[in-house]
C-alpha cells in the first residue's frame, strides 16, 4: 500500500473505532437494541449512542424499527458483508499464531460430518476428549457439500471449523486433506439376493432402489454412468440418512448403492450384504475440508491431526 493512499485510508478509518463496528455486526444480528447490549455486555444507552454516532459517521439510518425489530437498510446490508469478513480477519490476525492446549481450551468445534462417517467416528473423538480434552465441545453439523468447488462457499455461510465430505474428485486447492478412498457399491438382503460379491446388471435395474445422497444434489454419479449405456435404474425413494435403510432393506428386494464404509455401519448383525456394482464406477475420495480462512488455526490443525489418527 503505498503512502498516499495509506494516509487516506487512516483518514477515513481514524473516525470510527472497532467498538462501533462490534456494535453494528452484533445489532445486524440480533435485530435489538436490548439483545446487543446483552451480548457486549453494555447497557442499551451505549448501543444506541453507539448506533447515532455511526448513523452521522456514515449518513444512512442503517437500521429501521419494525414491529420484527430493527431492520438493516439496503446500505447496512451491504456493509455488513464487508463488516463481516473485516472482523472475521483481525480476530484471525491476533490469534492464528496463539497456542491451543487441548487439555485446557474451552472452545466449541463446528464439525460437519457424513452421517455414516458420524456413527464411526462421534464416539471415538467424544471418548478420547473426556480423558485428553475435557474441556472441548463438539457441534456436530449434517452440512451437505456437494463438491469441492462449493465446499468454501458452504463452510463459511455454516460458520464450519472442519468438514468430512466425499468427492468425486480431489479438490484443486490447498485447504483439504484426502483421506481414503471409499468404493462405492450396493446393499441387499443376502436372503434375495444371494450370497455372490456382486449383483448382475440385469437385477441391478430391474430392481427398485432406495437412493441415499449426502450431498446436496441428487445421487448423478450412477445415474450418469447409465445414462451413457443408455440405460435407467428404477428408484422409489431418495433420502441423505442411513439409520432407517436397516429396517427398510432388511426382508425386501430393495437395493441401496452405497459406499463401503456406509455399508459397514448398514450390514450389521442383520441379512444385509455389500455387493460390488456391475458398472465401472470410480471411487469416492474422502477428505477434510476447512474454512480457507482458518488455514494457520491452531486448533484446527490439531483437530485434523486427531481424526487422522482415530479414522
Amino acid at each position: 500500500m503505498d503512502e498516499t493512499t495509506n494516509t487516506k485510508l487512516t483518514s477515513r478509518l481514524n473516525k470510527i473505532n472497532l467498538n462501533l463496528l462490534l456494535v453494528f455486526h452484533t445489532l445486524y444480528r440480533k435485530r435489538s437494541l436490548t439483545l446487543t447490549a446483552e451480548s457486549l455486555c453494555l447497557s442499551q444507552p451505549a448501543v444506541s449512542h453507539s448506533l447515532k454516532k455511526l448513523r452521522l459517521l456514515l449518513g444512512d439510518p442503517l437500521f429501521i424499527k419494525s414491529v420484527d425489530g430493527m431492520q438493516p437498510t439496503p446500505f447496512a446490508r451491504q456493509m455488513d458483508i464487508a463488516v463481516g469478513k473485516g472482523l472475521f480477519y483481525f480476530d484471525q490476525a491476533i490469534h492464528s499464531n496463539s497456542e491451543f492446549s487441548p487439555t485446557t481450551s474451552k472452545r466449541e468445534f463446528r464439525v460437519s460430518l457424513v452421517d455414516y462417517v458420524s456413527q464411526q467416528l462421534q464416539p471415538k473423538l467424544i471418548q478420547h476428549c473426556l480423558t485428553h480434552a475435557p474441556g472441548l465441545c463438539f457441534n456436530m453439523l449434517s452440512t451437505r457439500i456437494a463438491s469441492a468447488e462449493g465446499a468454501q462457499q458452504v463452510l463459511q455461510q455454516h460458520d464450519i471449523d472442519l468438514a468430512m465430505v466425499q468427492l468425486e474428485t480431489l479438490p484443486l486447492t490447498s485447504h483439504h486433506e484426502y483421506l481414503f478412498d471409499d468404493e462405492i457399491g450396493c446393499v441387499g438382503d443376502a436372503t434375495r439376493h444371494g450370497h455372490k460379491s456382486h449383483i448382475t446388471l440385469e437385477t441391478f435395474l430391474n430392481t427398485p432402489q432406495i437412493a441415499l445422497s449426502h450431498r446436496e444434489d441428487s445421487p448423478s454419479l450412477i445415474n450418469e454412468r447409465l445414462k451413457k449405456l443408455g440405460l435407467e435404474r428404477k428408484i422409489v425413494a431418495k433420502t441423505p440418512y442411513i439409520n432407517p435403510l436397516q429396517e427398510i432393506l432388511v426382508s425386501t428386494n430393495l437395493l441401496c448403492v452405497v459406499t463401503r464404509s456406509a455399508a459397514d455401519a448398514i450390514c450389521r448383525n442383520n441379512a444385509l450384504k455389500f455387493y460390488a456394482l456391475p458398472l465401472d464406477v470410480p471411487t469416492f475420495k474422502v477428505c477434510l475440508c476447512w474454512d480457507e480462512r482458518k488455514d494457520h488455526d491452531p486448533g484446527i490443525r490439531w483437530l485434523r491431526k486427531l481424526i487422522r489418527e482415530l479414522i
